[in-house]
């Protein structure tokens, strides 16, 4: 005999749709916290203002985060992932190392440009607020070893010559793009993509594809 699973069955796909509605709820809050938080700070942000830009309820807020705080958590861990993201832009195999540098350079800045204010937001909390602090640590770590193996690798290949070590190399570049990317920020759709060009040159010239000696930082706007 065979047992009747329908009951299951539907049971089972009634919990899917309401865990999936859950997630696309989350994500809702996270996306609409992030822009609250970037358009009026931190300490105006609030549960309620949260809840109505992803026009849901408070009640829908509280019953996936404790407090404005914990969106907050959620909404950095959302930015820093967009920066890990960013590395890993997918490129054929046997790309180019100029092309994965070029593609990896471009997503990188590009995401500057799409966090734009909100970063300085999270910067100002990671001053007072240790989650936020050490979630910071951890993502800058991630990103600048993930860009110094890429730099090792090349030398160990033969491919190029950094012009200096490659942790201080990685760091050097990573610094220069975040800070005149976020000097850009606002700014025209040519000029954005003009700095991303100088600057994957200027990559190319420091990572020894046509070396250089000094990293000279762009000014600030």
């Amino acid at each position: 005999m065979t047992a009747d699973t329908s009951g299951a069955g539907r049971y089972e796909e009634a919990r899917a749709v309401h865990e999936n509605d859950g997630v696309a709820d989350r994500c809702a809050l996270i996306e609409a916290a992030g822009r609250c938080f970037a358009e009026l700070g931190y300490d105006k942000t609030t549960e309620a203002v949260i809840a109505e830009s992803a026009g849901r309820s408070v009640t829908d807020f509280r019953r996936h985060f404790r407090s404005t705080k914990d969106a907050f958590h959620a909404v950095a861990a959302a930015v820093f992932e967009k920066f890990l993201e960013a590395q890993r832009t997918a490129v054929p195999p046997d790309a180019d190392p100029r092309t994965v540098l070029g593609a990896a350079t471009a997503a990188f800045i590009d995401t500057v440009y799409s966090v734009g204010r909100l970063f300085t937001v999270i910067e100002a909390r990671a001053a007072v607020d240790p989650v936020v602090g050490e979630q910071l640590s951890q993502a800058h770590t991630r990103i600048l070893a993930r860009y110094t193996r890429f730099i090792e690798g090349l030398d160990e290949a033969g491919i190029a010559r950094p012009c200096a070590e490659a942790a201080q190399l990685a760091r050097k570049l990573s610094d220069a793009q975040w800070r005149g990317a976020a000097h850009l920020i606002g700014a025209s759709p040519d000029e954005q993509r003009r700095f991303i060009v100088e600057m994957t040159a200027a990559a190319e010239r420091f990572i020894g594809f046509d070396c250089d000696t000094e990293l000279v930082e762009r000014p600030a706007c």
